[in-house]
């Protein structure tokens, strides 16, 4: 069955590794120039003694360069691609049978379909978890200079480095493999599942995300006076920042009290919203064992 579940699934398998093979180039390429350009700008020396207030004009050269296309441009043509990655995986294991009437012939061999769809679920669901692991990896090492201006905690950084990219796609394939199964074609589900998949992910983000742990409060900020007065904007790079601490996430401000997530959170946060997402996946893929075990009866 494992080798029967490589075989069907294998053209999206090579895919998949094209498409880390086009990040990892692409991550290199930029990644280097990022790293050059951060060297000669002296930006570590600087953010190590004054978090970037005694170089702003180093710290807005390095921005200007490359703030745009990797925090902007890199995050909205990324935007969708967990979702994409998971819904056309995930539609084939039981739209393809069904659309193509081969379920007639796979399910009547010794191997039960609950089993069958158990198996079938654990070898892809695996390929996808390695996938999701391995462009996180690059996402993470590419933006790394990047990172050391804005920390880990803004969407462009947060939705691709750490558990819930391979959480976003894992849902996006439980909810394809379910649609497959009550739509019973393959490209209809694809779309279907991308819409609560969107959807799901907008409603953690904004929603729920911000309440996961309730935020801290300082009640005298630590403001680093730049030349030209006290620095720290409200723009994705905010170097210095007005917490005093790169990385740590303001949520409010209202004069001498500011109310922020510090950065040593950011892995409690990614284990509770991938844990959401998983959840939510396991449900999904849930339903579908039990239409099709339903469906057996």
């Amino acid at each position: 069955m494992i080798w029967v579940s490589w075989r069907q699934h294998r053209s999206q398998a090579i895919v998949g590794l094209g498409l880390l093979c086009a990040l990892v180039v692409y991550g290199l390429l930029l990644g280097l120039q990022m790293r050059n350009s951060f060297s000669q700008n002296h930006l570590a020396t600087c953010l190590a003694h004054s978090l970037g207030a005694s170089c702003p004009n180093s710290v807005a050269n390095f921005d200007n360069s490359f703030g745009s296309l990797v925090n902007i441009g890199f995050w909205s043509v990324l935007l969708l691609l967990p979702g994409l990655i998971g819904a056309v995986v995930g539609a084939t294991v039981l739209g393809r049978e069904l659309e193509m009437g081969t379920w007639r012939l796979a399910w009547s061999q010794t191997v039960p379909r609950t089993r069958w769809l158990v198996i079938q679920l654990a070898v892809v669901a695996t390929g996808l978890v390695v996938l999701g692991a391995a462009m996180t990896l690059v996402i993470t090492w590419y933006r790394a200079p990047m990172d050391r201006l804005t920390g880990h905690f803004v969407h462009n950084a947060y939705d691709y480095e750490g558990l819930v990219l391979t959480a976003y796609i894992l849902f996006a394939f439980g909810l394809a493999v379910l649609f497959g199964q009550l739509l019973r074609r393959t490209i209809p589900a694809m779309l279907s599942a991308l819409v609560p998949w969107v959807a799901v992910r907008l409603i953690v983000e904004f929603l729920l995300r911000p309440h996961f742990m309730a935020p801290l409060q300082l009640t005298h900020p630590i403001l680093v006076h730049c030349s030209g007065g006290p620095c720290g904007g409200n723009g994705i790079v905010d170097v210095p920042p007005s917490t005093g601490h790169i990385g740590n996430l303001p949520v409010t401000g209202s004069g001498s009290v500011t109310l922020y997530q510090p950065a040593s959170r950011f892995w409690e946060f990614q284990s509770i919203e991938a844990g959401i997402f998983v959840a939510l996946t396991l449900l999904a893929l849930g339903v579908a064992m039990w239409l099709l075990h339903r469906r057996a009866a």
